[in-house]
């Protein structure tokens, strides 16, 4: 009796044991599944731009066998571009990139650099002054607390009408592939002054894209009039170059752009199509089948004699294929 009892006892214990660790153990994971839970906030914190940064800036320009860079002019006005411009004053979960961009400067979160001559320099001494910037373009802002505080109804997203976008079209060597890369982007904000007879181009500074893509993955965009499902980012409306933009500069040796180059708007209507051309001759190129190896032409096959085999009992073996009903 006193054994049956103490048999009792110990699977009581071994049971309660058993719960216990069962408990622990979907603890332990729930633990485990919180801070990829708590990354899904809005905008990318440090450690997420870090652990994302390898996703887009994998391309190497010292692995380039052939390398091109372009300068586009992004008009927002143009559909395909759109994506980019709406909703112009923010919505519940939603906010057009501009007013991502300003935000994200606003809170010290990535860098912006000055629009010089038309060229980007990506140095220390080459960052804007938030505050000067506001005050050079006449953004209202309030002072709380000594930080900076900009309303949403004051930020001027409505007159960034425009981008340049510098990209690289490029073959690496590595991985034996041609790609398009967004390199940096310049909000371009268009103003008719009081002393001036149309609206004048202002671009405001530029920054690197290897800024922005950590928080662009956050950034939620409708891409399309006839499906309002909120599929894409504004990371996969770069990345998967779903943009349409005219070339007004190309890397060149001169420093010129476009329009210093052709005279005329035909001449620089043809120098762009040109270029174009160029880019898709040489992504055609790669993929083109080596004529110096012969193929059989598909027209003449030549029929095959069929000999039958014999089997072990002397007749002929007919497969399923040269039977006839």
């Amino acid at each position: 009796m006193k054994r049956l009892t103490w048999i009792i006892a110990m699977a009581v214990v071994g049971t309660s044991a058993f719960h216990t660790h069962a408990q622990e153990t979907v603890r332990e994971r729930i633990q485990r599944q919180q801070p990829a839970i708590s990354t899904s906030s809005p905008l990318a914190s440090s450690s997420l731009r870090a652990e994302q940064l390898g996703r887009y800036s994998s391309f190497d320009p010292d692995n380039a066998k052939w390398l091109r860079v372009v300068y586009r002019y992004l008009d927002l006005s143009d559909d395909r571009n759109a994506p980019l411009y709406y909703p112009v004053q923010p919505e519940p979960g939603r906010t057009n990139f501009f007013t991502s961009i300003f935000r994200l400067l606003s809170e010290g979160k990535i860098d912006a650099y000055e629009y010089v001559d038309g060229n980007e320099v990506f140095a220390d001494n080459y960052k804007i002054d938030f505050r000067e910037f506001l005050d050079r373009f006449g953004i209202y802002y309030e002072v709380q607390d000594s930080r900076i505080v900009v309303n949403d109804a004051d930020i001027p997203s409505g007159e960034v009408t425009g981008y340049y976008v510098k990209e690289a079209y490029f073959f690496d060597s590595v991985t034996s592939s041609f790609g398009i890369r967004t390199l940096a982007v310049c909000p371009i904000l268009v103003r008719q002054s009081d002393f001036e007879t149309s609206p004048a181009r202002y671009p405001l500074f530029w920054i690197p894209y290897s800024e922005i893509q950590p928080f662009a993955l956050q950034m939620q965009i409708m891409t399309s009039s006839l499906n309002n499902v909120i599929n894409s980012t504004v990371d996969d409306f770069f990345r998967m170059h779903r943009y349409n933009g005219e070339i007004y500069k190309t890397l060149n040796l001169q420093g010129k752009t476009l329009a210093e180059i052709a005279p005329s708007p035909e001449a620089l209507k043809a120098e762009q199509e040109k270029i174009e051309k160029q880019l898709k001759d040489f992504e055609d190129h790669l993929w083109k089948q080596d004529t110096a190896i012969p193929t059989p032409p598909r027209g003449n096959k030549a029929k095959k004699t069929k000999n039958p085999a014999s089997s072990d009992s002397g007749s002929p073996t007919v497969s399923m294929r040269d039977r006839r009903f």
